[in-house]
């Protein structure tokens, strides 16, 4: 067993997978692993009778790894502690009682969370010297990152201000949440908007979502642009750098 565990944890594995040491997977490697396993999760159980446990504890994941990641970063650890508490808080409690209220200050506290780690890892990005695949990791996990939390500000929009949409985005299935039945519906409509697709299935009508939708559209452009420019121009400078 103790060959078995050396065998898998010896440096020429990682050779062999074309991974230097600096550029293994990481804290953001995960990070994204969690939320691909969130995103790809909602459409498969959208309407089982386990979407519930199963939105719950994809998301709770999320969050506790996105702790994980910036666990030395002591302003936003200490900012996103304070944020991952009522956010796990109120979706465990929506296990056992069906409140709007709590629905709404839970989207509201997991949509700041999110938020603040998106402004953390774009701000690491600004600060890297070299690009590694933790790296690229935390660029895409910004990005999908910054589509679920628009995805629970619409919620709050819906909860709110029932019919701002042209579709009605949360379900209320019976002995099920609200919010944690129609997640896949919302991640949907704000990635639709991320990406600037515009399917036309789902349009915004109050002046709230309206607001949010351009928001988030225009902020997926600016990512795209400048982010993904930093990180191309950091390639190619560590690729010059090492050619000398």
């Amino acid at each position: 067993m103790s060959d078995h565990r050396s065998a898998l944890s010896h440096p020429s594995i990682w050779s062999r997978l074309g991974l230097a040491h600096h550029n293994r997977p990481g804290r953001f490697t995960v990070l994204l692993a969690a939320i691909l396993l969130l995103l790809v999760t909602q459409p498969v159980f959208s309407g089982h009778a386990l979407a519930q446990n199963v939105a719950t504890a994809t998301m709770s994941a999320v969050l506790l790894t996105a702790l994980y990641a910036f666990r030395s970063a002591r302003f936003y650890f200490i900012v996103a502690l304070i944020l991952l508490i009522p956010s796990i808080g109120f979706r465990l409690v929506m296990l056992f009682t069906l409140n709007e209220t709590l629905e709404m200050f839970g989207a509201i506290s997991s949509c700041l969370f999110l938020g603040v780690t998106v402004i953390a890892l774009v701000s690491r990005l600004f600060s890297v010297k070299s690009v590694t695949l933790d790296t690229i990791a935390a660029a895409i996990c910004a990005y999908l990152l910054m589509g679920v939390s628009f995805a629970y500000a619409y919620a709050v929009v819906e909860l709110r201000h029932p019919n701002s949409f042209s579709v009605q985005l949360i379900h209320r299935p019976v002995g099920m949440a609200p919010l944690l039945g129609s997640l896949h519906d919302l991640i949907y409509y704000s990635f639709v908007c991320l990406t600037t697709t515009g399917f036309g299935d789902i349009s915004p009508i109050s002046e709230g979502a309206r607001s949010l939708s351009v928001m988030e559209s225009v902020l997926g452009q600016f990512y795209m642009a400048i982010l993904i420019a930093r990180l191309v121009s950091l390639q190619v400078a560590q690729s010059m750098t090492q050619e000398r």
